[in-house]
């Protein structure tokens, strides 16, 4: 397989995450893990590629702040409360 070279720039914060997977991975160096991110990352369905999860995430914390939350004691009732 033919590489080709290629220098990028990333924030601290991503470059943690980055380091983060190698170590998690046992991967061999840090280019090996930022390949392995971008590869997985062109492959995502395209849904999830636009989709908004720091938006989705605030979403869900008001309304787990608001109380609009459920429990359930039992798997069965979960299943249950889902096919209503």
């Amino acid at each position: 397989m033919a590489t080709q070279g290629l220098t990028i720039t990333l924030s601290n914060e991503v470059l943690d995450e980055v380091k983060r997977y190698k170590k998690l991975l046992h991967k061999r160096s840090t280019g090996e893990a930022v390949a392995e991110l971008v590869k997985y990352a062109l492959t995502l369905p395209p849904y999830f590629k636009g989709f908004d999860w720091k938006k989705a995430e605030a979403e869900a914390d008001e309304e787990i702040a608001a109380g609009k939350t459920k429990s359930f004691r039992s798997a069965e009732g979960f299943l249950s409360d889902l096919k209503k």
